[in-house]
Order: structure tokens, then C-alpha cells, then sequence
């Protein structure tokens, strides 16, 4: 079997896992060796917190505490890319981009805020600055401007932060690049992370539901929190499913409340006074 070929097999395999294991993103395809992607995929951490602490720089190249970008009110979307990534990261965000533009009622700096934290501690201003304004460009429901920040630190920090959302990328010296898995990780309003999505695609219902479970209930429309009642999220598919108790007891809600409302209108119809004819 040819060092290529070897290769080939060992990407397809690992997306193939990706796609059915919670614990294992997609590999960035390259051609890496089977060492340089060993150990990389996520670990889910739900319901871990990210380290307090963690000053990373925007893009403008000012300070600012990771802490204090999570305002306790609204869930945050958390990925981790870097400018020169030279195919996963663009077909990832491209994907993500095209699923935010399809939820007509949930804008970034409305009901969520994104984290985007760049893998690559070299990333220069320039080069921040450039993949920002081209990511923001796609995105045709709102700006993003104030609340999709895109953040680089040093080494420490992307590791501290990786490591407690149980995101595993390995450094590759011989090319430069970084062998990463391709997921949003959903935080809550208190910073837990509370849901993992996996791969390049996320279906807009699937995304939508998922930050409505995890918002506060004052983002959450009437109609987002009776199918949330009724259908919950499966991990092994990565969607949500009807769930059929449930369903059942809305519709017995249903059915109970239609009868106690037609039960008063029958004792106040018997009730009603009646008027003797006039001969």
C-alpha cells in the first residue's frame, strides 16, 4: 500500500468515525502522517467551564479577558480556526455562515454571540484582520461587527482553552499547519458548554433548537419552546427527534384544556336564564 494511498485511507477513516462518534471531529485534510493526527478529534467536556483568566487579543490587536466576553444573558457559539488554514477551516465556516444566514429569527448580537479563537498563537494583525472581514462578508442577516469576536493568544492560552473545551489539534512543523477537528461548541449563558456540533454542514433546525435549549427563555419563541418540548436531542445523529411521551402529554394538555373550556361552556349555557314566550 503506497504512503499515499495509506494516507487517503486514514483521512476518509477518520471522518467516517467523525460522523458517527460524538467524541471525534472531521481531520483537516492534508497529507499528514498517521502520527500527526493521532490524539486529534474533541473530547466532550458538557456542562465544563472555560478557565478563568485567559486574556486574548481581538482584532484590533487590544486585550480583552475571555471572561468578560460571556455577558451571562445570551448562549455563545465557540470555534476554533486560524486564517492560514488552507481548506477545513474555509469549507467549515463557509457551512456555519450558510446555516446563520438561515435563521431568520436568531441574529448574532441578538439572541447569541460567536467565539471565533484562532489556533495559530503567530497570526499577525494583517492576517486576523483580513480573514475576519472576509468571514463577516457572508454573513447577510446582520453585521456580527460587536458580537463575533475573533481572538488570538499565545500558545498557553489556545492551549488552556482548547483543553477545557476537550478540542485536540496537533502543531505540524514539516508544513506548517495545524491538524484540527471542524465543530461549533455551543457555551450557555453561564459558560458551560452544554452541546457539540460536529462537521462542515449544521442543519439550520438542528443549530436553532440547540441555542434555544441552552438561551435564556426571554430569546426563545413560543413556537421554538413547544417543539422543544416535544423533541429532544439525539448525539449519535446530531439532530433532534421526536419524542413520542412527550408528545403524547402535550396532546392529552391539549385535549384536557379543549374539555374543562367546553365543560364551562355547557354549565354556562345551562345557566342561562331562559324568558317565558308571551302568549
Amino acid at each position: 500500500m503506497s504512503h499515499r494511498f495509506q494516507t487517503i485511507f486514514l483521512l476518509l477513516l477518520v471522518a467516517i468515525v467523525g460522523g458517527m462518534l460524538p467524541e471525534v471531529g472531521y481531520a483537516q485534510r492534508s497529507d499528514f502522517e498517521t502520527k500527526d493526527v493521532k490524539g486529534v478529534g474533541i473530547t466532550e467536556r458538557l456542562g465544563a467551564t472555560l478557565p478563568e483568566g485567559l486574556v486574548f487579543r481581538n482584532h484590533v490587536g487590544e486585550d480583552v479577558s475571555l471572561q468578560s466576553l460571556l455577558d451571562g444573558e445570551r448562549p455563545t457559539i465557540l470555534t476554533f480556526n486560524y486564517a492560514s488554514c488552507p481548506q477545513l477551516c474555509v469549507l467549515q465556516l463557509d457551512g456555519f455562515i450558510s446555516t446563520l444566514n438561515k435563521l431568520d429569527s436568531w441574529k448574532v448580537g441578538n439572541q447569541f454571540q460567536i467565539l471565533t479563537i484562532s489556533l495559530d498563537p503567530n497570526e499577525t494583525d494583517e492576517m486576523a484582520q483580513r480573514f475576519r472581514d472576509r468571514v463577516l462578508a457572508g454573513y447577510s442577516i446582520g453585521s456580527g461587527e460587536d458580537s463575533w469576536h475573533f481572538l488570538r493568544g499565545d500558545e498557553a492560552s489556545i492551549r488552556a482553552a482548547a483543553d477545557a473545551a476537550g478540542f485536540r489539534y496537533n502543531y505540524i512543523s514539516d508544513v506548517d499547519e495545524y491538524a484540527h477537528a471542524a465543530a461549533v461548541i455551543l457555551l450557555d449563558p453561564k459558560g458551560q458548554i452544554a452541546r457539540y456540533l460536529y462537521g462542515i454542514e449544521y442543519p439550520p433546525s438542528t443549530l436553532r433548537l440547540s441555542l434555544a435549549e441552552t438561551a435564556d427563555s426571554k430569546f426563545v419563541s413560543t413556537v421554538d419552546a413547544l417543539i422543544l418540548r416535544c423533541f429532544v436531542y439525539d448525539a449519535s445523529s446530531g439532530t433532534f427527534v421526536a419524542d413520542a411521551w412527550n408528545i403524547t402529554r402535550v396532546i392529552l394538555g391539549v385535549f384536557a384544556l379543549l374539555l374543562i373550556m367546553f365543560l364551562v361552556w355547557l354549565h354556562f349555557l345551562d345557566r342561562k336564564p331562559t324568558h317565558p314566550s308571551v302568549a
